[in-house]
This record gives C-alpha cells, structure tokens and sequence, in this order.
C-alpha cells in the first residue's frame, strides 16, 4: 500500500509535454519560375548589323594603354659601285673595294661582300669600325667566300650588327676595310670619308587583325575597355548576313 501512494505521488508530479505546445520553426515556402512559363525565350541575343560601341570611347580607354614595339633600322650614307666595270676599276686602283651591301629587315644589321686583288694566295681583310668618331674601334674579320675566286679576284664577306645599348636613334656606324698581304697593306675608305651607317627607331603601333568573311576588325592590344573590364575573347558569327558578337 506504501509503494502504490508513493507512485501515484510521483505520477501527479511527472506530468507529459505535449508536441502540440512545442514552438513549430516559421518555413518560408519559395516559388521559381522559368521565363518560358511566361512566353518569353530562355536565351538573349542581340543582333549587330553595325559596330555601334563609340570609337571615340574605345579609343579614350585603350589610347594610353597600347603598347608600341620599337623597330631600329640601318640607313647608308654611301653608295656602292653600280656597275662591274667601276667595281673593277675599284679594285685595280686600290687592290680592294666594297662590291655590295644587304640591310637583313626589322634588326640593325648590315651585310657585305668585299671584292680584292688577288696579289697572293695568303691574304687577310679585316672591316674596322667604330662607334664613337675613332676615339676606339674594332677590328672584324671577313671571312672568304668559298668558289669565289675567278683566278684575278677573290671575295670575302663581313657583318655589322648594332645591338643595345649602342642600338639607338642617331646613331653611327663608321668602317672601312684594311687587306693585309704579303706585298702590303691596302685600304678602302669610302674616298677618304669612310663608309657610314645610320641608326633610326620606327615606333609600330601592335595592332591585331582579324578578318571574318567581308568583316575586318582591328583590335587593339588593352588592359580596359568600357563598359567591359576584361575582353579576354571575341566571338564573332556570321548568320543571314548579320553578324553576332559574344564576350566571353
């Protein structure tokens, strides 16, 4: 009898909780819908019969931006003969002279061929030149042309290459030619003026061209572009006479 009241004193205090008093968390129901559930179409595409983005706003943010190669390149201040019977009589007159000369395009430098009398079978032709008036020069050896020789001359070739630092605007090359023989030493200089070459820098724009069927587009190297920040590709499609652009 003990045990029975101290159960059902423990059952008045112990008393269930229900669920239906519990606090239920708020759920926010969401809804997507598509655009075709409405008729409209999934994909935009705009069509340009035109180029209608300003130049002049093109140019603003790509002018200051677009790099420039520079290109030096080698002008003469001298002539070479122009006929055989004058580079022959070069030769005669001064058992060597300068036959011809070949700038190689886009790099300052020049290629020579020299023309001398052959007076012995040993024989050694140097191109002396300088960079500063002949305050200092170098001395370059030409090398001989193999089957050159027709029995009464021999050729021998020579290279001038400008390199930085010297490689700039205004500068000057000055050479003349030194053959050395047994009988002597022989000089060619230009009728006492020295053969001169001159320096100069032509700035290119770098530009890359792209054709597309009758479209030719020429796009500028830049780092901005309104209102686009990045243009790392240009899509271009042509479709029923028009053409469609896409950036990437």
């Amino acid at each position: 009898i003990r045990e029975r009241e101290c159960l059902e004193a423990a059952k008045s205090i112990i008393r269930p909780v229900s669920l239906y008093n519990a606090e239920v968390p708020s759920v926010i129901a969401r809804k997507v819908s598509f655009a075709d559930a409405f008729g409209l179409d999934l994909v935009s595409v705009k069509e340009f019969d035109t180029w209608d983005v300003p130049i002049s706003s093109f140019s603003e943010h790509c002018e200051e931006d677009v790099p420039t190669i520079e290109e030096y390149f080698f002008s003469s201040a001298f002539t070479v003969p122009s006929t055989k019977e004058e580079l022959m009589h070069n030769v005669h007159t001064q058992k060597v002279a300068l036959e011809s000369i070949e700038f190689i395009p886009g790099v300052t430098s020049m290629k020579g061929i020299i023309r001398v009398l052959n007076v012995c079978f040993e024989k050694l032709v140097y191109v002396r030149m300088t960079l500063d008036a002949w305050s200092s020069y170098y001395d370059i050896l030409a090398e001989y042309i193999p089957g050159s020789s027709d029995g009464e001359t021999d050729q021998f070739s020579f290279k001038i290459l400008l390199v930085p630092p010297y490689q700039k605007e205004g500068a000057k090359i000055e050479f003349c030619i030194r053959y050395e023989t047994s009988l002597g030493t022989f000089w060619s200089n230009n009728k006492g003026l020295n053969y001169t070459l001159l320096c100069h820098k032509k700035s290119i724009l770098d530009t890359r061209t792209q054709s597309f069927g009758m479209l030719q587009l020429d796009i500028l190297v830049c780092k901005s572009f309104w209102p686009f920040k990045r243009l790392p590709l240009w899509s271009f499609v042509k479709v029923s006479g028009k053409y469609l652009i896409s950036f990437f």
